[in-house]
């Protein structure tokens, strides 16, 4: 749990954001999708209620310098976003090539636009994914891009 959720003490006039906790988790989950511990649940593990962001383990030297930062929590939305909504498009993506993306995205905007007509409205799913569309900017979209591709490398240089 976030530090700031678990430490944070109940009392009139108190407000808990909970969002930090999303936030945390996704960053958390993150050092697995890159093919680490999970720093929370390792051997050594920290400890989330007093854990010093420098003590965070940091990802190899090989690592691209943008992934080397900590992804903003849209940027780690969009990562999560791609990754169930977008993985054709991303077995087939390259860094240079954002026209298949753009082409994915315009595809998934129909998609969802569809999905809300009809006798049954919308699903939580076309909810979502509205809410993925209608917040993208083209630079985290890009570094999320830049996220999941380095990813996929560090996977298939572990099945070689």
């Amino acid at each position: 749990m976030a530090p700031e959720v678990a430490t944070a003490v109940p009392g009139p006039g108190v407000e808990i954001d909970y969002s930090k906790a999303d936030a945390w988790a996704v960053g958390a989950i993150a050092y697995e999708i890159f093919g680490q511990l999970n720093p929370f649940y390792s051997p050594e593990g920290l400890e989330n209620r007093s854990y010093q962001e420098k003590q965070l383990p940091r990802l190899p030297a090989s690592a691209p310098e943008h992934v080397q930062l900590r992804p903003s929590a849209r940027v780690a939305a969009n990562i999560l976003h791609l990754s169930l909504w977008g993985k054709r498009t991303l077995t087939s993506l390259n860094p240079a090539s954002m026209g298949k993306m753009a082409d994915w995205l315009l595809c998934q905007s129909a998609v969802v636009l569809l999905k809300g007509c009809g006798p049954r409205g919308s699903s939580v799913e076309a909810e979502l994914q509205r809410g993925f569309l209608s917040n993208l900017d083209l630079e985290e979209l890009r570094m999320a891009v830049g996220y999941l591709m380095y990813g996929r490398e560090l996977w298939q240089s572990a099945d070689v």
